[in-house]
């Protein structure tokens, strides 16, 4: 699945409220509406982390390498 920046703003938006008191919050993804409770905030925190981990490898871009054979006699 893939996420964005955007995403894992929502989601530590979500967690945030819920760590200052809020009793339920929701998530949106792809049109879809996931709502947590207070008691799911571990579910969330493993999801951020998901996303997070989604996010970075999405961002990291790939080393390309040269490499020159010859057989000529060329040093």
């Amino acid at each position: 699945m893939t996420y964005t920046k955007a995403d894992l703003q929502a989601v530590q938006d979500a967690i945030n409220k819920l760590q200052s008191g809020e009793r339920v919050v929701q998530v949106a993804h792809d049109g879809h509406v996931v709502k947590y409770a207070e008691v799911e905030l571990d579910e969330l925190l493993k999801l951020r982390n998901q996303i997070k981990s989604v996010v970075k490898a999405a961002g990291q871009k790939h080393k390309r390498r040269i490499q020159i054979i010859s057989n000529k006699g060329v040093l």
